[in-house]
């Protein structure tokens, strides 16, 4: 493994102090989301989207939104990762095209992939698809925050239902996390890292419980 890909990630955390003033430039976006396009997804479906929020009196307000807590203003940034829990529907048209292109699947394949991208599951099925997939994305956006020389929080202590009228958001597209983004604060900082779990704690070989 690459010491980058391992330091990347032992210097991404969680920050709640941030300097005030900084915005992203719309070329920063671009750079940050750029290589979160290459996600991998079930199907390749992409059932992602983000909203980018960088207007101070929408930050205000965002902050109501999320039991406010200061570092939404703070941050200056703010980027909500965005998922289509319907999918397979409104997406079949276009994954269809693209694997017959890139992958010449036959026609019994075809059938079948379509009959499993327009297959009637219950809500909650749907949601739990939409958000495995969109997850990936979200950690990916975590690092590439990082990578490209900025901080971000991840933050779940969120009114839904609130943000979801504030973004204007259709019935089918659902909030998975809303992260803050900007520069960390000079002299103000979260103080030293929580430790995160031993290999032994959290990794079995073969079965579960059973060591290396």
């Amino acid at each position: 493994m690459k010491d980058s890909f391992l330091q990347l990630n032992q210097a991404r955390r969680a920050v709640h102090f941030y300097q005030s003033g900084v915005k992203l430039s719309d070329e920063d976006i671009k750079n940050i989301i750029e290589p979160v396009r290459y996600t991998p997804s079930g199907y390749n479906a992409q059932p992602w989207q983000f909203v980018v929020v960088r207007d101070e009196e929408r930050l205000v307000e965002l902050q109501k939104i999320a039991m406010n807590q200061s570092h939404v203003t703070e941050a200056g940034n703010v980027i909500i990762v965005l998922g289509d829990k319907n999918f397979g529907e409104n997406e079949a048209e276009r994954i269809l095209a693209e694997w017959q292109e890139y992958k010449n699947l036959p026609p019994n394949k075809v059938h079948g992939l379509k009959t499993s991208l327009l297959k009637k599951r219950e809500d909650w099925k749907q949601r739990e698809m939409m958000l495995r997939n969109a997850s990936l994305a979200a950690m990916n956006l975590l690092l590439s925050i990082e990578a490209n020389g900025f901080c971000a929080c991840p933050m779940m202590g969120i009114k839904q239902i609130e943000l979801k009228k504030f973004l204007k958001l259709p019935e089918n597209i659902l909030p998975v996390l809303f992260i803050t983004v900007g520069k960390p604060h000079t002299t103000k900082n979260d103080g030293q890292p929580l430790p995160r779990k031993k290999f032994e704690e959290l990794c079995w070989n073969e079965t579960f419980g059973n060591h290396f």
